[in-house]
């Protein structure tokens, strides 16, 4: 370890997880800050209730009244950009049905291929024809981190082109892992692979990682003597975290179907109850792997385009899909801004972690941008124009704290846009018919 420590410091256990260290300024009060860029999109099905969901304009970009369903998200209104009026015009034609089209288009900006993979209606369709923005993002944002990109689910249980959103190319899908005990494995012990069963070889390495904190602990203590006192606490503070986090990833069985009854885990990735909870530790993951620049783009599914699941969580017990499906007049369409405000407050859960930032300031979320989205608009029409799209962070140097709307222009220029605002110098992306050219009024 370097003598004199920076503000990206990071300490690796016996174990092979590395441990990003927060902002020491007694450490290293001349470094300069980090420019790490990171990009992450979320998503969520079967579009939104609309009247609960965009802003009201109160005459100008900086003033808008937040809607119901972003009330969660009032504290990170002035690192927010909410968007109006883009269309998702890739998704309205082509091989498969409208869920389909538009999750696959959704990051790629392309159509679909002719396939065999039935959709909601009974309409057959294949992939993506087109890598998607995140793998795009991933040769100008990747530098020396060791993963190229993090695909993450929350019982995203659709193994076709209605459950995947990011495409290392044309047909070339990533697939989400929604257990997360998996993506532990896939971030800190990228050898161990990400299945089979529990070796002994597995056995020892869960006993060497039951606690980071104590194969670490000489340099830790080398560390803290270092510090002032008012800071140890600043690194106590984090350490319990990670220790925290530790003991949660350690309890999970190394399979990769459900939890063994045999060893209880602490969450069940695979019951509808426990997305709350698969969802706080799979964000908690995501964002120590920020930062502890394990990875710079990655990608957060919340179930798929078929989403036949109930939210008893939050007192949803029946079929969202079918939900989606209701007319704006009847009083049940509004269990669906229910949901999409449970889904406000995890997107909000996310930007809190990357605004705690462990490199300080400046934050990981000061330098990167969260993109989240749907593949619809509006599910009881299956609409793709006026889609919900939300972008949070400086990562672009896009102005925030506003509300844009656009007059029907494709979303694929908004997807110009991002890899423009991260230094790329495309001049289109996804399918030509649909991309005129970079947004304006973003900087």
């Amino acid at each position: 370890m370097s003598r004199r420590l920076s503000r990206r410091t990071v300490l690796r256990s016996a174990s092979g997880l590395l441990i990003g260290l927060p902002f020491l300024q007694s450490l290293d009060a001349k470094a300069a800050p980090p420019n790490t860029k990171r990009f992450v999109a979320v998503y969520h099905p079967n579009g939104v209730h609309s009247s609960q969901w965009f802003p009201t304009s109160n005459g100008s970009e900086a003033d808008f009244t937040l809607a119901p369903s972003h009330q969660s998200l009032a504290r990170f209104r002035a690192s927010g950009l909410w968007l109006g009026g883009l269309n998702l015009q890739v998704g309205v034609s082509g091989p498969g049905e409208q869920h389909q089209r538009g999750l696959g288009g959704l990051l790629t900006g392309a159509g679909l291929q002719e396939g065999e993979f039935v959709g909601n209606d009974g309409t057959r369709a294949g992939w993506a024809n087109g890598i998607s923005v995140d793998q795009e993002l991933v040769k100008l944002l990747r530098g020396d981190s060791h993963v190229a990109s993090l695909q993450i689910g929350v019982k995203t249980m659709e193994r076709d082109v209605s459950g995947v959103m990011s495409y290392a190319g044309p047909a070339q899908p990533l697939l989400a892992q929604n257990d997360p005990a998996l993506t532990f494995r896939s971030l800190f012990m990228p050898n161990m692979g990400g299945g089979g069963t529990d070796t002994p070889e597995l056995a020892r390495l869960r006993r060497k990682r039951a606690s980071i904190l104590d194969t670490v602990q000489e340099q830790i203590k080398s560390v803290t003597k270092r510090v002032e006192p008012r800071e140890r606490l600043k690194l106590d503070s984090h350490l319990t975290l990670i220790r925290d986090l530790e003991k949660r990833v350690t309890a999970l069985p190394p399979g990769t179907d459900a939890c063994s009854p045999a060893e209880p885990a602490t969450v069940n990735w695979n019951a509808e109850a426990a997305m709350p909870e698969t969802t706080k530790l799979q964000m908690d993951l995501l964002a120590l792997a920020f930062a502890c620049d394990v990875t710079r783009v990655a990608t957060i599914s919340f179930s798929d385009a078929k989403n036949h699941l109930s939210l008893p969580f939050i007192n949803i017990n029946s079929d969202v899909h079918n939900i989606s499906h209701l007319s704006d007049a009847d009083p049940n369409r509004m269990q669906l801004a229910q949901r999409d405000e449970w889904q406000a407050r995890q997107v909000a859960y996310l930007l809190e972690k990357l605004s705690g930032s462990v490199m300080g300031e400046p934050t990981i979320l000061s330098q990167s941008l969260v993109f989240w989205g749907s593949e619809l608009s509006k599910g009881n029409t299956h609409a793709h124009d006026d889609m919900p799209f939300l972008l949070f962070g400086g990562g672009t140097g896009f102005r925030m704290g506003r509300y844009l709307r656009f007059n029907g222009l494709p979303h694929n220029n908004l997807l110009l846009s991002i890899l423009q605002g991260f230094g790329g110098n495309h001049s289109s992306f996804g399918d030509a018919q649909f991309c005129t050219g970079p947004l304006s009024g973003l900087t």
